[in-house]
């Protein structure tokens, strides 16, 4: 019978039939039922007649098939048959067929090995008997190999397609798919086991490069830092597809500045290491952080330019770099192949990743190149992201330092200072010292919801609301009510934007109003706890204000204001709402026995507290100071015609004594400001009339009544009498304005007062 007919039945590469025809239910006297699955030897057991195996190609799924010989086709076809066709089968099996197969006694020793496992091995079969599985095999894991056969010997439960791996003579590793089934006599006495060997190292090798290139799409990718994503790639690359992995990036782009177009000038290209992994000991020569030229290297410049990856090999002919310093050390390693494939994305380079094997590694081929183009395709592309996101993050962060205030410092009856722990670039975090009339301060602790950009906007949008707020003069319950409205109406414009998330654009904020010369301390919350308020003594308290709603959230509950008294030599501690749980007493207490100047207290914090990458969040700090007793004065003026002279009087002599002979210019126009300040209150104020000079970097000019009436800037016409006092006063200060308070309301005015 020809091969063109129908095959008696066929098997698999691992020696189970996979078809039964009605031809070989009738010689073998088995039905398909029963004989599918089974392996070979145990279908046609017992059965007569002579048969032909034919290896099947590639194309037709692998395995084999069996044909009944020439003589046995008309037996075949009529169930008759006579003579022993188990014979010829195995006979067939042992020196035809492409499976490898094998038989072992008990003790796991070589009885019978068929052609093709003893050319697997690369040894006539002859050499391989009598001798135990794991002396003719180096076995990756001799231990639970053996078990697995002996378990087999013992219970009789087959095992199917085993991987097994082998090291080869040159140390290399082989794959092999072992089926393992125990062998009896009639008796049932059990003989040892019959083993058919597939060669699967081809397969395991492409499974093994699909796992490299899915662990670099699972592990690069997940951080937005480019150094990061960086060792990610090496990681993900070694150990398993490479003994060494050098990840390098053009040194402009190490540095923050965008990559250069595709084709980049190679000739004054440097490279910077940005990351390594390796499985043996370092490397001193390739520290993180070196620069090399790609001048010198081939490998580099056709990477680079054709944006593909090289592949070089050592060998008689072959090098592993230009550089003789660099092949030496190549070589002395043991590496012996490399894959150099360039970073490139949207048209720009960015970099190079040199993967090396060296030892018994096996040498990289070209269907490792495939590979390794569609790895660094992705970390490329992770890369290109990893960098935008660096960009945007120094715009924030540039955009953030410029919006907020210097380094406050020393004022009149305070001294202020801040601590920031990690805070990151993009935040909307911010604090302030807002000076106000009469040596007042608005002390500011704050952060806007989200990161980013818009974060970063609304962060000074909000704190520029705020001293506007602020400088009309209006107490701290009531500015935040304003803000919140200001912060609402704000997230309304930016419908569509998003600041981060899925959160709302809210913001909290604390508001301490401090007066040195009333010593009182009046605070208003908002989603920010309370300041913490440390005494002279030592003695720490929290100022007793409500903590209200966040500005911009949808509660409506209006702002509650507490005011404390502040005594010198008191420290005030505003902190944001991550920060202030790590301010026990403890710690406070700690530091204010180390330290004095506000400025000290915020180091000695930021010391203490940054050790712990849990602390985080922002504080300010303000030591009240003793308000020096010849800085201001108050007099009781008369509410007549005379008090504006008077009170030009008192000014000059006032100032005399305490700056000693003012420039002329000045003394005139501190008098000619009180005077048109007093005669105001005279004219249109409610007595009693008071006057209050307050000398620090400035001069500053107060007049207290008891009306309600706030004055406004006119412009008098050339024929009219009045009107033009605001105008004078507006002219020669600094700035000025009107506050109201409980008993009336006070116009005062800042001059700048040089001090010869």
């Amino acid at each position: 019978m020809g091969q063109a007919l129908e095959p008696l039945f066929t098997a698999d590469d691992a020696g189970r039939v996979t078809s039964w025809s009605e031809a070989a239910a009738r010689l073998f006297g088995r039905s398909a039922d029963t004989a599918l699955g089974e392996q070979v030897v145990e279908a046609v057991r017992g059965a007569d007649g002579a048969l032909r195996v034919v290896l099947r190609s590639d194309a037709e799924g692998g395995g084999w098939e069996v044909f009944p010989s020439d003589g046995a086709s008309d037996e075949a076809d009529h169930g008759a048959g006579d003579g022993d066709v188990e014979g010829p089968l195995v006979r067939a099996l042992f020196s035809v067929s492409q499976l490898g197969l094998l038989v072992v006694d008990r003790d796991l020793r070589l009885i019978r090995v068929s052609a093709a496992a003893g050319s697997m091995h690369g040894s006539a079969s002859e050499e391989l008997l009598g001798r135990r599985l794991d002396e003719v095999y180096r076995l990756a894991d001799p231990v639970g190999d053996l078990a697995a056969a002996r378990s087999v010997l013992e219970t009789g439960t087959s095992v199917f397609s085993r991987l097994v791996t082998v090291l080869s003579a040159g140390g290399y590793r082989q794959h092999y798919s072992v089926s393992a089934f125990r062998l009896r006599r009639a008796d049932g006495e059990v003989v040892g086991l019959a083993m058919t060997v597939l060669d699967v190292t081809r397969r395991e090798r492409d499974a093994e490069r699909t796992a490299t290139v899915s662990r670099v799409r699972e592990r690069v990718g997940r951080s937005l830092q480019v150094m990061e994503t960086c060792q990610d790639l090496a990681d993900a690359l070694s150990p398993g597809f490479a003994d060494l992995v050098v990840v390098s990036l053009i040194d402009q782009v190490a540095g923050g500045d965008y990559p250069p177009l595709h084709p980049v000038d190679t000739e004054r290209l440097l490279l910077r290491r940005a990351a390594l992994r390796t499985t043996g000991p370092p490397d001193p020569d390739l520290a993180v952080g070196g620069l090399e030229a790609v001048r010198g290297e081939s490998s580099y410049v056709r990477a680079l330019l054709e944006s593909r990856p090289v592949l070089l090999r050592s060998g008689r002919d072959g090098r592993l770099s230009d550089t003789p310093e660099r092949e030496n050390s190549l070589r002395a390693a043991g590496a012996h192949s490399v894959i150099v494939a360039s970073l490139t994305v949207r048209g720009r380079v960015l970099g190079l990743v040199r993967m090396f094997r060296s030892g018994r590694s096996e040498r990289y081929t070209l269907p490792d190149l495939q590979a390794v183009e569609s790895a660094v395709a992705h970390a490329a592309l992770c890369l290109d992201n990893a960098l935008r996101a660096a960009h945007d993050r120094a715009l924030a962060s540039t955009v953030h330092r410029r919006l907020l205030p210097r380094p406050p410092g020393v004022r009149l009856g305070i001294d202020t200072a801040y601590v920031a722990l990690s805070p990151t670039a993009d935040s909307g975090t911010w604090f302030d010292v807002v000076p106000l009339s009469g040596a007042r301060c608005g002390l500011v602790v704050g952060e806007v919801s989200g990161a980013g950009m818009p974060s970063v906007a609304a962060m000074g949008h909000v704190r520029t609301a705020l001293r506007a707020l602020a400088g009309l003069e209006l107490q701290p319950d009531e500015l935040l009510a304003r803000l919140s409205d200001t912060l609402t109406q704000l997230a309304h414009e930016w419908t569509g934007v998003a600041v981060s998330g899925d959160l709302a654009l809210t913001a909290g904020c604390v508001y301490a109003l401090y007066d040195p010369i009333a010593r009182t301390c009046s605070v208003a919350c908002a989603g920010q706890p309370a300041p913490r308020l440390i005494g002279s003594d030592g003695r720490i308290e929290r100022i007793d204000a409500p903590v209200g709603p966040r500005l911009g959230a949808p509660d409506s509950a209006p702002f509650a204001m507490a005011t404390s008294h502040v005594g010198d030599g008191a420290t005030l501690i505003l902190a944001s709402d991550e920060l202030d749980p790590a301010l026990s007493s403890e710690v406070v207490d700690r530091l204010l026995t180390d330290y004095s100047t506000a400025r000290e207290l915020a180091d000695g914090m930021f010391t203490r507290l940054a050790a712990d990458p849990r602390n985080k969040g922002t504080a300010l700090l303000a030591r009240t100071r003793p308000l020096p007793m010849d800085r201001t004065s108050v007099w009781d003026l008369p509410s007549e015609d005379r008090a504006a002279s008077d009170a030009r009087r008192i000014t000059r002599r006032w100032l005399t004594e305490r700056t000693g002979p003012p420039s002329a210019d000045a003394l005139d126009s501190a008098e000619l400001l009180v005077s048109e300040l007093v005669t105001n209150a005279v004219r249109y104020g409610t007595p009693p009339i008071m006057l209050r000079l307050i000398l620090d970097r400035s001069l500053t000019i107060e007049v207290t009544d008891s009306g309600a009436t706030t004055p406004n800037l006119r412009h008098a016409r050339v024929t009219d009498e009045g009107g033009r006092g605001l105008f004078i006063v507006s002219r020669l200060t600094e700035k000025w304005g009107t506050r109201q308070s409980s008993t009336g309301k006070t116009i005062w005015a800042e001059q700048s007062w040089p001090v010869e």
